[in-house]
């Protein structure tokens, strides 16, 4: 791994448990408002764009549902949650974090969420933006994963060539969006294992962002 100058993390389900934390945001919108949001629908969206989400909630329950009301409540469930409980954090994220800023090997994230919406998770966790030399929402882009635009952006903006970049990705679509760019992925999969021709896109297949660690030394 000496020819990697530059390590690019997804956000959710990679960094933070928010996914299944969104996950259980369904369930209980679905429980106490009287939803009936299907859990496959609801797996589907997970850690895709907003504007993908309301898309998809409207083709499987109609045009008339409204999906911006029914994701207001799912943040509401989120921040009680993380208020009560704090944020999630992933095995070994901070300790990664360490490691390549001490190494001087640049970070940053490429998510689909909003840059506000990644700012405010790295403030929940307590994490320091020293850490990252670039960020990139979902929103900064155009055409968002398993398309490499946001990949390539944040390598453009790092000033690194993707063959020296590594991604860290829990998702299909972003091992696929990587990929495409030209970089190496490590999978780390979260809530769905992604198919084995998605993990035959990837360098290595982890349990958890501690052990890529190990792949420096």
């Amino acid at each position: 791994m000496k020819e990697i100058k530059a390590v690019v993390f997804d956000m959710d389900g990679l960094m933070f448990d928010t996914e299944k934390l969104w996950l259980e945001s369904v369930i209980k919108t679905n429980e106490e408002y009287g939803y009936n949001v299907p859990f496959d629908t609801a797996v589907e969206c997970v850690g895709k764009r907003k504007d993908y989400t309301k898309s998809k909630l409207k083709e499987v329950l109609g045009e008339n549902f409204d999906a911006d009301k029914f994701r207001e409540l799912n943040v509401m469930f989120m921040n009680e949650d993380v208020n009560k409980n704090g944020l999630r954090v992933k095995k070994g994220l901070t300790e990664l974090l360490e490691f390549l800023y001490e190494k001087n090997i640049k970070i940053a994230i490429a998510s689909s969420s909003s840059n506000k919406e990644i700012e405010k998770r790295l403030k929940e966790a307590n994490i320091s933006l020293k850490y990252f030399d670039s960020i990139i929402g979902g929103y900064l882009v155009s055409k968002p994963k398993p398309d490499p635009e946001i990949y390539l952006k944040s390598c453009e903006i790092l000033n690194v060539n993707p063959k020296n970049a590594l991604a860290l990705e829990d998702s299909e679509y972003g091992v696929i969006s990587a990929s495409k760019a030209g970089m190496k992925v490590i999978l780390i999969p979260d809530i769905k294992l992604p198919s084995k021709e998605i993990q035959n896109l990837a360098y290595k297949t982890l349990n958890n962002l501690l052990e890529v660690i190990d792949l420096f030394n």
